[in-house]
């Protein structure tokens, strides 16, 4: 059985990024499935005013998946009341698969220590991390150093990523700006049909 990752987010919308994150993933021959879970509400951030409901995320993320044979969109994070702690999602989801990983932005690896039991999360999963433009590289080498100190199994995977966050486009969105290239073309069609975040 080959590994299953697991690829948490708001999803509030998914943007070109994820979506360059998720292919790069699925070239990594040891990789036979992805999840992507939109969470139910997000514990490292304050709840946005412009915030899509969960079935709405989830089916951007849905769209997000298309094309991908080894992904695919998941409700786990609905079935479990409050706020979406990775390590609880990891747990139950080592139940079932025994190679688990996670994956990462650039971004979060040098905050990762302060995530709920991220060292118990270290034990449960590698961590896949994509290094994104915009990140200190040796304040991110540097983090990378530590968690594998701690323990940590790190695949740092290196992909030349689109500077976009769903702040921006949600942004963009009240201005009437188009999207241009941002998100992927069925999630912008899916958001303006909905008329989600207007």
């Amino acid at each position: 059985m080959g590994k299953t990752v697991f690829f948490g987010g708001t999803f509030n919308p998914p943007h070109i990024a994820h979506r360059k994150m998720l292919e790069a993933v699925c070239e990594l021959n040891e990789v036979e499935r992805v999840l992507v879970a939109p969470t139910n509400l997000p514990p490292h951030k304050q709840v946005p005013e412009m915030f899509a409901d969960f079935q709405q995320r989830l089916k951007m993320a849905e769209l997000l998946c298309e094309g991908l044979p080894k992904v695919t969109a998941s409700d786990i994070e609905l079935k479990r009341e409050g706020k979406s702690y990775s390590f609880y999602t990891l747990t139950d989801l080592k139940k079932s698969y025994s190679d688990l990983s996670l994956l990462i932005g650039g971004d979060m690896v040098t905050s990762f220590n302060t995530w709920f039991e991220y060292k118990s999360i270290l034990n449960l999963a590698e961590l896949i991390v994509v290094r994104r433009k915009g990140i200190n590289n040796s304040d991110f080498d540097s983090a990378v150093e530590n968690l594998r100190l701690n323990g940590g199994k790190i695949t740092v995977v290196e992909v030349n990523l689109p500077e976009v966050s769903s702040t921006e486009i949600r942004r963009r969105l009240l201005e009437d700006k188009p999207l241009n290239v941002l998100v992927p073309e069925n999630i912008c069609e899916y958001i303006e049909k909905n008329h989600i975040f207007r």
